[in-house]
C-alpha cells in the first residue's frame, strides 16, 4: 500500500519541527505562538469554527 502524499508531507514536516527542538513540547509551543503572531491571518478562532458549524457558546460562568 502507497502512502498518501499529503501525509508523507505532514510526517516529513512533524519530523522536522522535532529535530529543530529536539522533541521539547515547550519549545515546540513557543515556535508555534511566534509564528501565530506574525501569521494571524492563518489563524483560526473559535468564532470561526462556531459561525461555520452554526454552534453557539454559553459562557460557563459560575
Amino acid at each position: 500500500m502507497q502512502t498518501d502524499p499529503i501525509l508523507r508531507e505532514v510526517y516529513r514536516i512533524k519530523d522536522e519541527l522535532n529535530r529543530e527542538t529536539g522533541g521539547d513540547i515547550e519549545k515546540l509551543f513557543a515556535r508555534l505562538r511566534e509564528a501565530a503572531k506574525e501569521h494571524p491571518e492563518r489563524m483560526v478562532t473559535l468564532e470561526q469554527v462556531d459561525k461555520i458549524s452554526g454552534r453557539k457558546r454559553t459562557s460557563a460562568k459560575p
